[in-house]
């Protein structure tokens, strides 16, 4: 068979790899068998780097978990069209209602994350806020007005102090945000009352004085609401921390096991298509009835293989 493996024609009916294109589930059984130790030490090898890179790169990571409460939450944000001064009242004096998303959104704030930083002095172990910010999770259950804060950390008390600290900032940070804009409210009112008292004082049409001194009324009632409002402390009020986080005594479960299947499956397929690929595209003759169908010859006699076991 050696002599016929280096025989190629030039007949154009004769293709290298054509009859491999029939390979049927037996021979694709022998040709995994005959590379069998090949498979098998690309698959060890998958393995055993996976492990090896497991065990030296990644460190145990701990989840310290803290859970807020939203009091105050409308399920979508409300956009009202109304031009009288009543709504516009109303809804410049009332304390602001977040949605879930918007609580969401904002407790993963790059200013919250900066907050976080600069209160555990994170930054001299080069923490920014995109990095701590991948760190931690938030979601909230469906028909609930719960938050679940999840920091992912290699140091247990330092997951749950960010834990901690990102709820207690938050609080903090949405009375300031109120304060904030309370204060604008306050400001804006007290122009438009100035403005209302100084057209009411170059009137004299008696339907127009009455007018402006029904605005001014509704301003200055205005203005007492907004400084109520404004007096609020609304973070401690809309959100409240039902659950602090602790510090974990358990890492989560390790990737470890999964990485080393991901590789047996890597391994044993790469290797299994590698041997296809090299068979499919052999030239050699490898079977006695390829001699007939590939060259047309008629098969005279086969000489077996012969080793020193079947020579005794």
């Amino acid at each position: 068979m050696s002599n016929l493996a280096e025989y190629r024609p030039d007949s154009q009916n004769y293709n290298a790899g054509a009859y491999k294109q029939g390979l049927d589930v037996l021979l694709l059984f022998e040709v995994f068998k005959k590379r069998f130790w090949f498979i098998a030490l690309v698959t060890i090898l998958m393995v055993a780097a996976s492990a090896l890179f497991s065990y030296f790169t990644q460190q145990p990571v701990y989840v310290a978990q803290a859970v807020l409460r939203i009091t105050q939450v409308v399920k979508t944000t409300q956009n009202t069209n109304t031009s009288t001064i009543d709504s516009y009242l109303s809804s410049i004096s009332s304390l602001p209602v977040l949605t879930m998303n918007t609580h969401l959104g904002q407790i993963k704030s790059e200013a919250l994350m900066q907050r976080v930083i600069d209160k555990l002095d994170l930054e001299q172990l080069g923490y920014t806020p995109s990095t701590l910010a991948a760190q931690i999770q938030v979601t909230a259950t469906e028909d609930s007005y719960l938050i679940y804060v999840s920091v992912h950390n290699s140091d247990p008390v330092l997951a749950a102090q960010i834990a901690n600290t990102l709820t207690q900032e938050y609080i903090a940070f949405i009375s300031e945000k109120n304060k904030e804009i309370m204060d604008s409210s306050v400001k804006a009112l007290q122009e438009e009352l100035k403005q209302a008292r100084a057209e009411l004082a170059a009137t004299k049409d008696a339907y127009e004085r009455q007018r402006l001194q029904d605005v001014i009324d509704l301003l200055v009632k205005g203005i007492t609401q907004t400084q109520i409002a404004q007096s609020v402390d609304l973070g401690s009020t809309s959100v409240v921390i039902i659950s602090p986080a602790v510090a974990p005594t358990q890492p989560m479960a390790s990737d470890t096991n999964r990485n080393i299947m991901i590789a047996f499956m890597i391994g044993l397929a790469g290797s299994a298509i590698l041997v296809i690929i090299k068979e499919f595209y052999s030239s050699k003759i490898q079977r006695p009835e390829e001699i007939n169908q590939y060259l047309d010859l008629p098969v005279l006699g086969v000489i077996a293989h012969a080793n020193r076991k079947n020579l005794r």
